[in-house]
């Protein structure tokens, strides 16, 4: 009895182990598979700021000459006041 009983705990540790050891390769197939999907949808986020169409606010950017014009018009009209 003591001998079935010892090879059934060394078949149960066995297994045991080789579940285990599933386990982990799944879990990183998993990290590796989820990397992978990050770097794709960082890729599309990037190409799509680089293609994408500029909106209003992107298309008329304020020139720094011409604000610097308005703040010396500006200055002149409260010189003469």
């Amino acid at each position: 009895m003591d001998k079935i009983k010892a090879i059934l705990i060394i078949v149960a540790v066995i297994l045991g182990s080789l579940g285990l050891l599933a386990a982990i390769g799944f879990i990183y197939s998993i990290l590796f598979y989820g990397f992978i999907l990050a770097v794709v949808c960082l890729g599309g986020y990037v190409a799509y700021q680089i293609f994408a169409k500029p909106n209003a606010k992107q298309l008329h950017t304020p020139d720094p000459q011409k604000q610097l014009d308005k703040v010396q018009r500006l200055l002149d009209e409260y010189k003469r006041k």
